[in-house]
């Protein structure tokens, strides 16, 4: 029987995903649409490890001995701050939403500098949902946030700092999917630059579970309800952290991102503590410069270098209160 290192995914993966995760990553990192309909408070954190893998430029070959490993450190809080209910029972929520990430890249026997050696990501954001009607919502969204390689506040510099903003309409096409489109502001290439905005959620529960998320990078699982303590999934996600720094005297974007599948039981303590643990492989791991421009972010042939398939361990903790 094969084990994980035999096996080649790499051009299932790549074909299907090459053209629209960059696209996809960036635009989850920069449009922070990480918002909610539930009028609970969320507080989560979770650590992901990446086991050592060879490194390979954008022609999947080998650079040497370069290889490396990665700790990603992550967390969030959402807070609904005011909630009103008008004369037809439509829901008024606004909240604010903090989160964090520092990604610790462990890179050896590197000879260039291809590879950066900590990211850390800082998002702050006040949004509005609002029922329109039964079956329609608006989500609304603006903050900002500080994308860079520096680990001394001090050293942050301006042009690490991004503004985000956006509109979205949702549509409740049944109780278990929405759907929605809409338009987001950024200012990550130096200028404010509208993208289209995408909102997925489908979240069936039940003894089997099956989970689709577009709200923050990709989240899709298929699972099974033990009882009401313990459930077992099988998921693929799709993250990555972003840094903006300058390169060669140009302005430059660095991008750490990741396909990871595997299996992850969850462990409910009670209502409102979750323990989520995954088991899997990092199926790809993308790291990569790009000029800060328009044409750079969508153009296929921009340098795609990544480290190779590795074990993938991650834990978290979530709390709902």
């Amino acid at each position: 029987m094969p084990c994980w290192k035999d096996i080649d995914l790499r051009p299932i993966v790549q074909n299907k995903f090459k053209k629209n995760m960059k696209t996809t990553l960036f635009l989850s990192i920069m449009l922070l649409l990480i918002v909610s309909t539930k009028t609970v408070a969320q507080i989560s954190f979770k650590t992901e490890y990446f086991g050592t893998s060879k490194y390979k430029d954008n022609d999947n070959k080998k650079v040497g001995n370069s290889k490396g490993s990665a700790a990603v450190y992550q967390a969030n809080i959402k807070i609904p701050i005011a909630m009103k209910i008008n004369k037809d029972s439509l829901t008024n929520i606004w909240g604010v939403d903090v989160s964090a990430a520092h990604a610790s890249l462990n890179n050896k026997n590197f000879t260039q500098d291809l590879v950066l050696s900590n990211i850390n990501n800082f998002q702050l954001s006040l949004f509005n949902v609002r029922q329109l009607s039964e079956k329609w919502s608006l989500i609304a969204f603006a903050g900002a946030g500080a994308y860079t390689s520096e680990t001394q506040l001090s050293k942050v510099s301006g042009n690490s700092i991004l503004g985000s903003g956006g509109v979205i309409f949702v549509k409740k096409i049944n109780a278990e999917l929405d759907l929605g489109g809409g338009l987001a502001l950024t200012n990550a290439l130096g200028y404010p630059m509208l993208f289209p905005a995408i909102y997925v959620n489908y979240n069936f529960e039940g003894k089997y579970t099956f989970k689709v998320s577009m709200m923050s990078g990709f989240h899709g699982s298929a699972g099974y309800n033990f009882n009401k303590t313990m459930s077992l999934n099988l998921i693929m996600d799709i993250n990555g952290q972003l840094a903006l720094l300058k390169r060669d005297g140009k302005d430059a974007m660095f991008t750490h991102q990741y396909l990871v599948t595997g299996l992850r039981p969850e462990i409910k303590i009670n209502k409102n503590i979750t323990l989520p643990i995954t088991l899997g492989v990092n199926a790809m791991r993308s790291v990569f410069f790009n000029e800060r421009t328009l044409k750079s972010i969508f153009n296929d042939k921009a340098n795609n270098s990544k480290f190779d398939f590795s074990p993938y361990v991650a834990a978290e903790i979530n709390f709902k209160f």
